[in-house]
């Protein structure tokens, strides 16, 4: 009887044990899934999606022009012998720019000279011998032959002077030409003179660019040809400056489209007082075309797209929720939501790539 008791106790032992183990074993599987799950939970930042004011516009792509331009070039045929300017160098219109060697042009203005001091000597005789002959003639002691030579010598001299004097201009216009001087006032750019070039009569040499103003060029689709008007006010930025915006107004709509591109170029004139903006730089030019309205926005970074589809991600009890969503303007930073998504959904800014729909999240700050 007493072994029947001890045999009970000792299997009764034994059930007790394993009840625990079991239950231990339960509790630590328990404890180290929860374990892994916060583990294997992505940290992310998160931010409220929110109504902003934003201004309907226009964009596009372009680039800077100085608003008035003058191509520097020779008008005569010459070799360089100096260049008096370089690029990015401030100009006044009548400032010499380059000099050709000008020897054979000043000999010949020279000579030119010369020829007509010879020729007012010449006329000179030939008027007082005129004079000399007419009071002769009037006193009977020449013959009006001998008065006719001497009226057709002093025409002869006459269109000898005049003659003379033509050649001395064309001469002395050339010797002139010998000096390129710039036509406006502003900035050398595009300099491809060199000393010891020889150039030809309309040969670029350079451009003089006034950028106290420029114009920032774009080109517009028929589509959006209704919403852009001269006097409308744009924002533009350059990549040189990313945190600063420029006013500019449209000054200038080319009526007719570009026979390939079926675009209109149009100007944006930009007050460019202290010279920071250089023409050809690239334009971000946002026209203007309404009022202030309140948009829904979240940052570019929590925008997903593929495959021309957009998405965010929201949290949801721990985990991230896909949401498909309409796009509208770029703004800075940020980007408008036109449908998809309520205001003040925590959004998932960070590591977005990353994500899938359902995949555990962890918010930090």
């Amino acid at each position: 009887m007493k072994k029947i008791k001890t045999k009970h106790v000792i299997m009764l032992l034994v059930l007790l044990v394993s009840v625990s183990f079991v239950v231990h074993q339960g509790v630590y599987a328990g404890d180290k899934s929860q374990a892994e799950n916060t583990e294997t939970a992505l940290s992310v930042k998160v931010v409220q999606a929110e109504y902003t004011d934003s201004v309907p516009t226009l964009a596009f792509n372009g680039s800077l022009e100085g608003r008035t331009s003058a191509t520097v070039s020779a008008k005569i045929a010459g070799r360089i012998e100096e260049v008096l300017v370089q690029e990015g160098q401030q100009v006044n219109a009548g400032d010499p720019l380059v000099r050709l060697e000008a020897v054979e042009l000043a000999n010949s203005a020279r000579q030119a000279g010369d020829a007509v001091r010879k020729a007012e000597v010449n006329y000179e005789i030939a008027l007082n011998d005129f004079h000399r002959y007419q009071t002769l003639y009037d006193k009977g002691a020449v013959s009006e032959q001998q008065l006719d030579n001497a009226r057709g010598k002093l025409k002869t001299a006459e269109a000898d002077l005049s003659s003379a004097k033509a050649n001395r201009s064309s001469a002395e216009q050339q010797y002139g030409y010998g000096v390129i001087s710039s036509a406006v006032n502003g900035v050398v750019a595009n300099a491809t003179a060199t000393i010891g070039q020889v150039v030809a009569p309309g040969a670029a040499l350079m451009v003089v660019q006034d950028i106290n103003q420029v114009y920032a060029v774009v080109n517009v689709e028929q589509k959006s040809l209704g919403s852009v008007k001269i006097g409308q006010k744009a924002k533009v930025t350059i990549d040189a400056y990313p945190d600063k915006a420029f006013e500019g107004v449209v000054e200038v709509m080319n009526p007719e489209a570009g026979s390939a591109s079926r675009m209109f170029r149009t100007k944006i004139k930009i007050d460019n007082a202290n010279n920071d903006l250089k023409p050809g730089m690239f334009a971000n030019v946002r026209l203007i075309t309404g009022d202030s309205v309140k948009t829904l926005t979240v940052p570019q970074s929590a925008v997903v797209q593929k495959q021309g589809i957009y998405y965010v991600f929201t949290v949801e009890n721990g985990k991230a929720v896909r949401h498909q969503i309409e796009v509208g303007e770029v703004t800075g930073s940020t980007i408008e939501v036109k449908s998809g998504l309520e205001p003040g959904s925590q959004v998932i800014s960070t590591s977005v790539n990353r994500i899938k729909d359902g995949d555990a999240v962890r918010v930090t700050s």
